[in-house]
């Protein structure tokens, strides 16, 4: 399985460890829940498979808004692999 580890905000993490988004309910965390569901899809990525323990404030984050000063942490993600579809002419 091949992974790939990003910072982002770790207000995240109940939502993206635990499908949880009351943490979002809060200050129209609906668009919130939209923009981390996109950018987990245009990432490729699978199930967030860990969290680290450590968070600190940082002014840059990998997520979809990166230059929001905000506590953040380290969120490993499994990587879904693509295929490409090769279509052959059966004449």
């Amino acid at each position: 399985m091949k992974t790939q580890t990003f910072i982002l905000p770790s207000h995240w993490a109940t939502y993206l460890i635990n499908g949880v988004a009351t943490s979002f309910s809060l200050n129209g965390g609906d668009a919130e829940i939209t923009d981390i569901n996109d950018w987990v899809l245009e990432n490729s990525l699978g199930f967030c498979i860990d969290c680290g323990e450590e968070s600190w404030f940082s002014w840059r984050n990998d997520g979809p808004n990166p230059f929001i000063g905000n506590t953040v942490c380290e969120f490993t993600f499994e990587l879904i692999e693509t295929f490409e579809v090769v279509e052959t002419n059966h004449a």
